[in-house]
Parts: C-alpha cells; sequence; structure tokens
C-alpha cells in the first residue's frame, strides 16, 4: 500500500486531440486513464503526466504502446481472463478492474412473535453488506481471494450503484480488502472535492479514479492537495 492516495484521471475524447496545451488541464495528477483507439501515444507524449493506465486495450493492436515503459493494462474481463492476458503477455503490469454493484436489499419476515407482540420484517443483513461482480456471479469477497491466488498484486474496484447516485465513493467496499497486500484503485461516486477527503480519512486506496469532467471542474491541483491533507479540513465544517 502506497503511503500517499495518488491521483488519476480519465482523458475523453474531446481531449485527444494532442494540439499543445489541450492537456494541460491534467498537470499534477499522477496517471491518467486513456482508451489507445482515441489517443495516440504521440498525444499522450504530450501531456504533463508520465504514468499511463491502458484501459480497453489490446496488444496485438496497440503493439506501439508497448515501447512506453510507464504504463499499466487494465481489462474488465474479469479476473480468469485477465490472468490469460497476462500469461500471453507477461512482460505487461496488469491490473483487472472489478465493476462492482450492491444487490436491491431483501427483507424476511421472522414469523409470529410469542404472546402477544408483533414481528416485522426485516432486513437481510448479508444483502446490506453485499457487493457483486457485474459481469461473474461471485461477491467481492470471493473475487479478493481469488486475485490473491492468481498472484494479482493490484485490483481496480468499480462501484457502479455509487457512480449512479453520484453521492461519493463507496469506501465500505475498502473494508473487504484492508490488511490484504493489494495495492487498490476506487472509483464511481465522485463529484464533489469533500468525496476526497473523506478517502484519505477513511484510508485503504492507492488510488482514485475521478472522470475528466469532474477534475476540469475542481482542478487537478486541487484535488492533489486534498489528498494530501490528513488532518482537519474546511470540508469537515460541513459535511
Amino acid at each position: 500500500m502506497k503511503e500517499k492516495t495518488e491521483l488519476f484521471v480519465t482523458h475523453g475524447q474531446s481531449s485527444a486531440t494532442g494540439e499543445e496545451g489541450a492537456s494541460e488541464w491534467m498537470r499534477g495528477a499522477d496517471a491518467v486513464v486513456l482508451d489507445p483507439c482515441h489517443c495516440s501515444i504521440e498525444a499522450f507524449r504530450q501531456m504533463p503526466v508520465e504514468h499511463a493506465v491502458i484501459s480497453a486495450g489490446d496488444p496485438e493492436r496497440d503493439r506501439i504502446w508497448l515501447e512506453e515503459r510507464a504504463c499499466q493494462w487494465v481489462s474488465n474481463e474479469g479476473l480468469e481472463a485477465v490472468a490469460k492476458l497476462r500469461d500471453r503477455w507477461p512482460e505487461l503490469d496488469w491490473v483487472p478492474k472489478l465493476s462492482l454493484y450492491r444487490p436491491q436489499t431483501n427483507y424476511c419476515f421472522p414469523g409470529p412473535a410469542n404472546g402477544e407482540g408483533f414481528s416485522f420484517y426485516t432486513p437481510d443483513t448479508a444483502s446490506l453488506r453485499a457487493w457483486r461482480l457485474s459481469n461473474e456471479d461471485i461477491s467481492l469477497t470471493e473475487a479478493m481471494a481469488l486475485a490473491l491466488a492468481m498472484g494479482f498484486p493490484c485490483l481496480w474496484l468499480h462501484s457502479e450503484t455509487a457512480e449512479f447516485d453520484a453521492k461519493g465513493l463507496d469506501l465500505e467496499m475498502l473494508d473487504k480488502v484492508r490488511g490484504t497486500p493489494l495495492d487498490i484503485w476506487i472509483s464511481g461516486g465522485v463529484s464533489d472535492r469533500r468525496h476526497l477527503h473523506n478517502l484519505v480519512k477513511t484510508g485503504g486506496a492507492s488510488a482514485v479514479v475521478v472522470s475528466e469532467k469532474f477534475a476540469r471542474e475542481a482542478g487537478v491541483d486541487l484535488l492533489s492537495a486534498d489528498l494530501l491533507h490528513k488532518g482537519y479540513s474546511i470540508y469537515d465544517e460541513v459535511h
């Protein structure tokens, strides 16, 4: 686990022109997440960011990116599929991206109460605390055990539920991985600078991935500063 939570920003088609100064908004970010189909290697080399995270890339098709040493390759095809990619391209640093969702809360009826009391439907606590992978029928806990067994040093956890709500990161996911040797990237739901401050207070993530839209609006320099702040913040007064 890295001491500082790093800031990764996505790179959209709108800013993939490669024109001088087009990516200046990224200055201060630790990495840029890009699709090689929408961003040329020449455009990346003009960015004020040294590290690239290749998303949806194909090493066979995108061979030119193999020349870049400061790259990690991400796939959301599932742990076993990413393991096969790693076996085929062992020289690349592969990171599985796990998209997760919270199952709908289930309620159960415990049956009639003794005496004259009343019984009520109660939520199933297992469904309240569970996360499941969107493309595989396994829980986050099972996926973590499988990732460790496969020898992955890093995982990207993306909460689809938090992304939809846009009210902050699903920080409870980090409790499932706390104490493991894995580096965890987290994403989904960041729409306010306070959300990064909450992440710092909680801890447990090596990196947070935010959208280009949010990074542009908030300012990458300010977001990076938020991730360095571990003490009192003005945000505590309003959150």
